[in-house]
């Protein structure tokens, strides 16, 4: 470890060690899909252009410990910024658009950067539209052409030096980013991550997935990126909108694999639900591959099967559970799921998310919506029963910035430990594994008590023409009646012979007769940044209106 802490030095140390090495490859401005061809910034070149950039923002007004919100497209020069931004020691701000234009305006205003780093039509809204939610902002950096608004264009932040640009020295309780929630399940928080954070989710992953320098990733999730270059990995972006995982044809993540042969592939459930069937339809088998992660939902045990045939004997599929709040919280693959969990999800106990991953402390608190402030050890759940799951440690945040309510809700004070509430339900079975049970927002409060909602899915995600299920109360609170939503594979039609099908499927469960009605549906309405996290509230105001 070194005296001081700053995300930017793993680069400059990699940089170091294997300059010739790719930091980066992104697709080329001659890509077609007969003709895939990539662009390569190799550990030096990223190095030296970040150190270019940290000057040029330097003069420009960049200071150490600035917000700066970042609006960039997931292009190469979004990840060189940010770690020259790391180097300066200011804290970027990350905002998924996806999360709508009103959300997306109140937490800009809220958030208040003194720093805008962003594509030309944004810059033009804020001088014209939207002034209010910008006022905080000083010093304006355009990517594109800069029209009438003031600052400086990105390419013209590009500054030669003698020497490497000096990092700016951090203590562990430095603000390192600021990655705001998505907002599927709530009101978007800014969740802050301080220098010894990100150092602890580093080494826990590193760890938990034993990732090493030289690695070649297939990164489809742009904000994982940095891990990958903080690991020394030569990370390879797909030819797709990484803003849009649910439009990713399946051909893109296989072409990225296969022409770098690649060992690590890193994409959400969305995507790799189209890429196993699509290998298989092909005949591809995805030889390259030592491990292929999801993350962001949970993972259908069809898929987790099916991946099985496609990648090389001993290679498993892996399913790493987390939050924007805490990386890594545990992981599982998909030996042991296959071996004993797909079954027991099959049967309505949820879905296993696997063992503790390093660093953190796992308890499951009893289900409340009430604030809790401060610990107790009366908050714990019986053995094996359904609770909350809380978290501590080096990786998970301890705070959320701009956001009482926020931490009031989601923080409990134990001296100088905070636990932070995940909002999932879970339970923990006899061997330490933990088992996902659904988001806490989402369990139904039927006049028989709580309905979590993912041990339910699962019996009924069973059937081989059904692409997914959800479960929606409709009614008051505490007489909610469980609706069943069925979203059927593209090639399937739904009818009366799938229904009595689906309603056998949780007998002898523990749920059977719980779900007496089944409302077919187009297709669910998912989060931007995953595409597989379902908005629970847009479905159940569409079940209540189906009831009508």
């Amino acid at each position: 470890m070194s005296e001081f802490y700053n995300v930017a030095r793993h680069v400059r140390r990699h940089a170091a060690e294997r300059p010739d090495q790719a930091a980066l490859k992104y697709p080329s401005a001659s890509y077609t899909d007969a003709s895939p061809s990539w662009d390569t910034l190799s550990y030096r070149e990223f190095e030296n252009r970040s150190d270019q950039y940290a000057r040029g923002f330097a003069a420009a007004g960049v200071r150490k410990h600035d917000r700066v919100l970042m609006l960039m497209k997931p292009q190469r020069d979004l990840w060189v910024v940010l770690f020259a931004l790391f180097k300066i020691g200011a804290v970027p701000v990350i905002i998924d658009p996806g999360m709508g234009r009103k959300a997306l305006l109140e937490c800009i205003e809220r958030i208040g950067c003194r720093v805008m780093i962003a594509e030309s039509v944004l810059h033009a809204l804020r001088t014209t539209f939207f002034r209010k939610a910008f006022r905080a902002a000083e010093v304006f950096i355009t990517v594109g052409p800069k029209l009438w608004w003031g600052g400086q264009k990105l390419s013209s932040c590009l500054v030669e030096g003698s020497e490497p640009f000096p990092l700016a020295q951090l203590d562990a309780m430095d603000g390192a980013a600021i990655a705001f929630t998505s907002g599927s399940t709530g009101t978007p928080k800014g969740v802050s991550y301080h220098q010894g954070m990100w150092e602890a989710a580093v080494d826990s992953i590193r760890e938990m997935m034993d990732m090493k320098p030289g690695d070649v990733s297939v990164q489809a999730f742009a904000a994982f990126a940095i891990y990958d270059l903080c690991w020394g990995h030569t990370t390879v972006i797909p030819n797709c909108n990484l803003s849009k995982p649910a439009t990713a044809p399946p051909q893109t993540m296989v072409a990225a694999i296969d022409a770098h042969k690649a060992n690590v592939a890193f994409a959400s459930p969305i995507i790799w639900r189209r890429v196993g069937p699509y290998c298989e339809s092909q005949g591809i088998q995805l030889h390259s591959l030592d491990k292929a992660l999801t993350t962001g939902a949970p993972t259908p045990p069809e898929m987790v099967r099916q991946f099985a045939s496609i990648l090389r004997e001993g290679v498993e599929f892996h399913t790493p559970y987390g939050s924007t709040e805490a990386i890594p919280v545990s992981h599982i693959g998909s030996a042991e799921l296959l071996a004993e969990c797909v079954e027991q999800t099959a049967k309505g106990a949820g879905t296993c998310v696997g063992h503790p991953a390093k660093g953190i402390h796992i308890e499951l608190i009893e289900v409340t919506d009430a604030d809790i402030p401060v610990w107790a050890d009366d908050l714990r759940v019986g053995e094996g029963q359904i609770g909350e799951i809380v978290v501590s440690g080096g990786q998970v945040s301890v705070e959320y910035k701009e956001s009482p309510q926020g931490n009031a809700s989601a923080k409990i004070r134990d001296g100088d430990t905070v636990w932070h509430r995940m909002g999932d339900l879970a339970r923990f079975d006899d061997s330490g594994r933990l088992w996902f049970c659904g988001r806490k927002s989402h369990r139904l409060q039927t006049a028989d008590g709580m309905l979590p909602c993912v041990p339910v899915e699962g019996i009924f995600n069973e059937h081989p023409d059904v692409f997914r299920t959800a479960l929606v109360g409709v009614g008051p609170r505490g007489h909610e009646e469980p609706v069943l939503a069925v979203e059927m594979l593209p090639s399937k039609r739904w009818d009366g012979a799938v229904e009595a099908a689906l309603s056998k499927l949780a007998e002898g469960t523990d749920y059977e007769g719980v779900v007496k009605r089944f409302l077919p549906h187009a297709g669910f309405p998912t989060d931007a940044r995953h595409n597989s996290k379902i908005r629970r509230g847009e479905l159940k105001r569409w079940a209540e209106g189906q009831a009508r």
